[in-house]
């Protein structure tokens, strides 16, 4: 089983126009399905062909992928304030449904001290597992650098104080977040460094800090534009990598483009696998046990 360790639900519901209860459905009838077809030693999650270039969206109506399947659960992040009640909502409804609270960088400049503070007050949710997304992007928020930078410092004393891991958004900032990381509080804490983009030489300083740091890796790393993505993932330990969407974001190849949900992730698995020249069950096992050392879930 498989855990997605970083969507947006309620964003899905709004890319695609369908229902959480609808794609949930969906997903498990086809996992459903691929196990009664499943003899008894056979894997579980079957290896996707990823030169397929047959294109599928999230339609009701189109013809469905036989690599998807239903993860075991999903973490649910939060991280616009105008949306943190429906991310208590999902949580609330869902059994296997957990939440990240935080604010995204990009809302830097809507941000009041009223939003902080219920940040804070959620993240004492029984079903919260996580401060975040939380941190620095600079490729479209490069004219509101030292704005980011308090925003992100003020977010991770939050989140120290939680006592919950942190989850971090660093996009195109570098120098910045290692600086703010470094001088944070982080022994023994759990930090999930998700969606990486970054360089090789970034994962290693990443790696270095004196946290337990697991890297997320999303459906970019199937890309072709993204051999830097590929190489810093050949660095990461397999025992610290996270698999995720950022649903509704970034769909694997073949699907790149297409409205992403979290049963894409057989995809990104088995680039994954490639990369680390293992068998994709073993990265399945090896990313469960991840998400539960990371998430205690």
């Amino acid at each position: 089983m498989f855990i997605d360790s970083h969507c947006h639900l309620d964003a899905y519901e709004e890319y695609s126009g369908e229902t959480l209860d609808s794609l949930f459905a969906r997903l498990q009838a086809a996992t459903d399905a691929a196990r009664l077809q499943a003899s008894g030693d056979s894997v579980a999650f079957p290896i996707p062909d990823l030169s397929s270039q047959k294109s599928w969206s999230s339609s009701k109506s189109d013809a469905p992928d036989p690599n998807v399947r239903m993860p075991e659960a999903f973490i649910h992040v939060a991280c616009d304030p105008k949306d943190l009640t429906r991310g208590v909502e999902l949580i609330e409804k869902y059994p296997f449904v957990y939440g990240a609270f935080g604010i995204h960088p990009e809302y830097v400049s809507d941000t009041t001290p009223e939003d902080e503070a219920r940040v804070a007050e959620l993240l004492k949710h029984p079903k919260c597992v996580a401060c975040g997304e939380i941190g620095l992007d600079y490729h479209y928020g490069a004219d509101k650098k030292a704005e980011q930078c308090k925003l992100f410092e003020r977010q991770l004393g939050i989140g120290i104080a939680s006592g919950k891991p942190l989850v971090f958004h660093l996009r195109e900032a570098d120098d910045d977040a290692l600086a703010i990381l470094r001088n944070a509080d982080l022994h023994n804490r759990n930090i999930h460094v998700h969606c990486f983009t970054g360089t090789p030489e970034f994962v290693e300083e990443l790696l270095a800090l004196d946290a337990n740091v697991f890297i997320g890796f999303t459906g970019i790393v199937t890309f072709k534009s993204a051999q830097n993505v590929r190489d810093a993932a050949a660095l990461v330990p397999y025992n610290q990598i996270l698999l995720e969407t950022d649903s509704p974001y970034m769909a694997p190849v073949p699907h790149r483009g297409k409205t992403c949900h979290s049963g894409f992730i057989p995809y990104t698995a088995q680039m994954l696998a490639d990369i680390k020249k293992i068998p994709v069950e073993e990265l399945y096992r090896q990313c469960r046990v991840n998400t539960r050392n990371c998430y205690f879930i």
